[in-house]
This record gives C-alpha cells, structure tokens and sequence, in this order.
C-alpha cells in the first residue's frame, strides 16, 4: 500500500515553537517554485518504511552567516516537532509502530516545483518578523 495522499492529517494549523518562532499551515494553492532551499531528512522505519522530506525556501533571502546560525537550527527542531506531532496526531499512522530516524539535514538545494508534486504540504515559517516557506513532502509505503 502507498500512502501518497496529501497528508493534512491533523488539525495543526499553527504551532508556535517559541515566543518569537512559528509554523503556519499555508492555505492557498498557489505553485511554489524554489531554486534555493536548505532539506531537512526524516527516515522512517517499521511497519512503514519511507522519507519526509522538509524544504525551507530562501529564495530571495540574503542571510548573514549569524542569521543562518539561528534559523537552520530552529527550523530543524521544527520539522522534528511538526512530523512528530503529525504522525502522533493521524489517525491513520499513528496506529503504526514507527521509528523516527534524528534529523539529517543537507545544504545542497533541490529544485522544487509544487506544480508537479503531490502531497506536499506548505508552511510559513516565522522567526523574528521573518517569513520563510517551508514544504515538506511524505514519500511512505506500508510493508503489508
């Protein structure tokens, strides 16, 4: 079995990791296309077996080696919460036994194109009066 449907699998609409951080679910369905974007990894183990894949776009951003030093850590420890938060919360994977690999992130950018991916998901990310737009993809497949 695939699970490739878009997973809005819970009501998290906004989570706010600390008093200056948050994550808004995006509701428009406008393509989003980015050259420039930092991957954040999950591997996913047990009854499913698959990725998560969590793309922060910073096209357009000209960040400071300080900036990038506070955002990219703040942005993984969100998507750990955010993923952990949804497969918890889902119905359907939550009744999974699941291992949740630690986060492995890359800095070489991929080009994205919601256009021609389904499933994915978008967020705002929002650091100190900064917006970012964070996708994150699930690529799962059930064992049986």
């Amino acid at each position: 079995m695939d699970i490739t449907q878009n997973l809005s699998i819970s009501n998290i609409e906004e989570l706010k990791i600390l008093s200056d951080v948050r994550l808004i679910e995006r509701r428009d369905l406008n393509p989003i296309y980015s050259k420039e974007n930092l991957q954040v990894q999950l591997i996913i183990q047990g009854d499913l077996q698959g990725l998560i894949n969590c793309h922060l776009c910073l096209d357009g951003f000209e960040l400071s080696t300080s900036e990038r030093n506070y955002i990219f850590p703040l942005f993984v420890e969100t998507m750990n919460i955010l993923i952990g938060k949804q497969i918890s919360e889902s119905s359907s994977l939550s009744q999974f036994k699941l291992t949740i690999s630690p986060p492995k992130l890359s800095m070489v950018s991929r080009e994205l194109n919601t256009t021609y991916k389904l499933g994915m998901q978008a967020y705002e990310l929002e650091v100190d009066g900064l917006s970012f737009c964070v996708l994150t993809e699930y690529i799962l497949k059930a064992l049986n």
